[in-house]
């Protein structure tokens, strides 16, 4: 990936800039992968350009109070239709996915497999490239908005508002759901731990071992939360297209539980600090890291 095309602040770079530059670099490489153009498969082209979706997504939560509740629920809309466009031939072949990693006994198996294989071409050929064809519309257009975004603070207060809103809610939900958790309550989880993992990549540069080793940990903690949700989803599926068979009631179940347990110990870790105590520390880090920017000598090229 171009460098101008990271999902990460530069140090010497101005907010309002980086933050526009991000949003045009996923937007391109949506794009890109749509058109077949970034040497992904089909399949790998929507996985790819869900990400982006979901990553400019949280780039708009981060900067919503800069933004103004006008641009952001526009882009933000625009953006998750985008993404609801491909969902279809996606889940398909999510759920496929999933099924083989139960290792279930093909008595058990292959009778959802071939009503899987039939759902996926349902809702693959035409109607993937029909979906691209959309979506690559509704990215052009977002593109060209995007120069005109109301961003203008260049400095920690401008992003203060999203991270605050980002962690506390997390937090709030981790510990509601240590009580009690649930499909729904664990999938809103994981976007927000997504978005964690997200504010880290892009904040990168205020210190990047501490920033990368906090965004691997909520990228694992995203993880289990994803295969955990495809796994509620290949059982509701299967309980309302195939047979029900209580070989595979058993093994989601079984696995379920052991990424739930895996999810709460990493969510002990990610959300330890009140949501004060979080800002503070990458306020700090954030103030050094413009100091030393503003420290660093130029670069210039020699004279040839």
């Amino acid at each position: 990936m171009s460098n101008s095309r990271a999902y990460r602040l530069k140090r010497k770079e101005a907010l309002p800039e980086g933050v526009a530059r991000i949003a045009r670099g996923r937007i391109d490489h949506a794009i890109d992968e749509l058109n077949g153009e970034a040497g992904s498969s089909p399949e790998e082209a929507v996985h790819n350009t869900r990400k982006d979706m979901k990553k400019l997504r949280a780039l708009l939560r981060l900067m919503r109070s800069e933004l103004g509740d006008d641009v952001y629920r526009r882009e933000n809309e625009c953006f998750r239709d985008a993404a609801a466009e491909l969902s279809g031939v996606r889940d398909a072949d999510v759920m496929l996915a999933t099924l083989e990693t139960l290792e279930l006994e093909e008595p058990v198996s292959g009778p959802l497999r071939q009503a899987l294989e039939a759902h996926r071409l349902r809702t693959g050929g035409g109607s993937r490239k029909q979906a691209a064809s959309q979506v690559i519309e509704i990215l052009e257009q977002a593109r060209a908005r995007a120069a005109e975004w109301p961003l203008e603070r260049d400095d920690f207060e401008a992003l203060r508002p999203g991270l605050r809103r980002m962690y506390k809610r997390g937090r709030r939900e981790f510990l509601a759901l240590r009580e009690e958790p649930t499909v729904e309550g664990l999938h809103e989880w994981r976007k927000r731990s997504k978005e964690l993992w997200y504010d880290h990549a892009l904040l990168g540069s205020l210190w990047k071992p501490v920033m990368d080793a906090v965004g691997d940990e909520a990228h694992a903690l995203s993880d289990r939360l994803g295969d955990d949700h495809d796994l509620a989803v290949l059982l509701a599926w299967a309980q309302e297209h195939a047979e029900r068979e209580p070989e595979l009631v058993e093994a989601v179940e079984r696995r379920r539980a052991k990424l739930q347990r895996d999810a709460f110990e990493l969510g002990a870790r990610l959300y330890a600090d009140r949501p004060k105590a979080f800002l503070r520390r990458l306020e700090l880090l954030w103030e050094a890291s413009r100091e030393q920017a503003a420290q660093s000598p130029v670069k210039t090229s020699s004279a040839s």
